[in-house]
């Protein structure tokens, strides 16, 4: 399980891993369960969440551009 701090224009990615099999089908990927995202805790500025994916895929943080 990932656990990240978002804020405003931040996000996941979620995609493949770079090992996997490419002739992998939606339903193999998901044969171990969803992805489930928990929420922990909120403010007016950040989401504490966690992710948990199967481990067929990769997760990332995108964080937001900085402003030059």
């Amino acid at each position: 399980m990932l656990i990240t701090i978002r804020r405003d224009a931040e996000s996941i990615l979620i995609r493949p891993g770079e090992d996997i099999d490419t002739s992998m089908t939606l339903a193999d990927l998901f044969q171990d369960g969803p992805i489930e995202i928990t929420i922990f805790t909120t403010d007016n500025i950040r989401v504490k969440m966690g992710v948990d994916a199967p481990e067929e895929l990769s997760i990332w943080r995108n964080d937001a551009p900085v402003a030059a």
